[in-house]
């Protein structure tokens, strides 16, 4: 696993510990190794290799780069610091607390260093907060333990969930054979506010806790959060053919940019959404948003079926004339929705599709370069490919190739994207 970012460093990962290395250019060597970690123990009681699935960076507020890892058998997330070369701390052990009961597939820390983002094979999305006082525990053999998060969900995905990043405070994620990826938010949560509340366990065990708590009200939710509500759904984006997992979207995100969303599939196919344009796309005037819209509460099937039958009893009124019948008679389709986004429930196409030809392959991982004009994708058979955008000619509001509506008048002809595989 790696990536194009500012640290002069890449990062893999090995069925018994972790290496961070760099390139360098030199006559007998291509590669420097900076650090390489092994796990004391190779197996866990049970028998299974300890191995890891995912990983990102961060940084401490002195400097120091943190390398955050995930995904072994004891269901662990733990953070190195690379300057020191010394373990920090192991975070949300399961047999502390309620984190995760399978494997952690995807990691992601926030820009802010202050909260860590979860998920895996048991479908659960958790949030922890890293302590403040992680340098108190740098050398030593007491690691800071983080017993529970701070919120955790079940109710937003249905299966392996693979990928998941922060959008500033909002929260992108994907899990296989669902044919999306879904925005969505915390409900009071913000990452500007200094007080933080105590994370929530169920009630059951906080009857005998000793440290500070806070006991959800309503413990039959497979949603817990400290700050009490659970979440909103904003968006979701259309990504067809993803039924296996490790499907994993990249978002570009750099000031003075337009935010570009990236994603691939089986099907040798890349996906670009503009999510700055779609920002700027309002509500719109759908149906949906109409006065006799269905509650976007209701399950999906619920409010599929109320949408047909009112578009049925709306086509069934005329006055008896052949060309009136022969409207009702028609077939109904659903209207296009080329602007609004106000039904969390409606996938959006991407703005921008590239399929790299003569080869048939999953896109796995995306990377992108810090000026956003360079995409790598790496898939399958030892694939990879890289994206070159180039710049618009002429500075202009849109700033990107990827239009977000096909009746809006773009720049196509004289911006393109340029695929190399190798």
């Amino acid at each position: 696993m790696a990536s194009l970012c500012d640290l002069p460093s890449l990062r893999a990962t090995i069925r018994l510990g972790l290496i961070v290395c760099r390139c360098v250019l030199e006559n007998n060597r291509t590669i420097e190794i900076l650090y390489w970690y092994e796990n004391e123990e190779h197996e866990t009681p049970d028998g299974q290799p300890i191995c890891y699935n995912s990983l990102t960076w961060s940084q401490a507020e002195n400097g120091d780069p943190l390398l955050c890892v995930a995904g072994d058998a004891t269901h662990q997330i733990k953070v190195f610091n690379i300057a020191k070369k010394e373990l920090v701390a192991p975070l949300a052990a399961i047999c502390f607390g309620q984190g995760h009961k399978d494997q952690v597939l995807t990691i992601a820390y926030h820009p802010k260093g202050r909260f860590i983002l979860s998920a895996g094979v048991d479908t659960k999305i958790n949030m922890w907060q890293v302590p403040n006082d992680l340098s108190e525990h740098v050398g030593t053999d007491k690691p800071a333990l983080i017993h529970y998060p701070h919120f955790t969900t079940t109710e937003v995905h249905t299966d392996f969930v693979d990928c998941i990043q922060w959008y500033n405070d909002l929260i992108f994620s994907h899990a296989c054979r669902e044919d999306k990826i879904i925005m969505w938010k915390i409900d009071g949560f913000s990452s500007d506010s200094e007080q933080i509340p105590h994370a929530p366990i169920p009630t059951s065990i906080a009857i005998s806790s000793k440290t500070p708590v806070t006991i959800p009200a309503n413990s039959t939710s497979n949603t817990r959060s400290a700050w009490g509500g659970r979440f909103q759904r904003l968006l979701q984006f259309e990504l067809p053919y993803t039924n296996n997992f490790y499907m994993r979207f990249s978002i570009f995100h750099e000031l003075g940019h337009h935010p570009i969303l990236v994603a691939g599939n089986e099907k040798s196919k890349a996906f670009f959404w503009d999510l700055q344009r779609l920002e700027g796309a309002g509500t719109g005037d759908d149906w949906i948003q109409s006065s006799k819209a269905i509650p976007l509460g209701l399950p999906r099937h619920v409010r599929e079926e109320s949408t047909f039958s009112n578009a049925s009893s709306v086509t069934s009124t005329g006055s008896g004339t052949t060309r009136r019948k022969r409207k009702t008679k028609k077939k109904y389709q659903e209207p296009k929705r080329n602007r609004g986004i106000g039904d969390p429930f409606t996938s959006i196409k991407a703005d921008k599709i590239i399929e790299v030809p003569k080869y048939n392959f999953p896109f796995r991982h995306f990377g992108w370069s810090r000026c956003g004009q360079w995409v790598v994708g790496v898939g399958d058979s030892g694939l990879i490919n890289v994206f070159y955008r180039e710049p618009p000619s002429i500075i202009t509001d849109y700033g990107v190739a990827l239009p977000i509506r096909q009746d809006i008048k773009t720049q196509d002809d004289d911006q393109k994207f340029i695929t190399q595989s190798a």
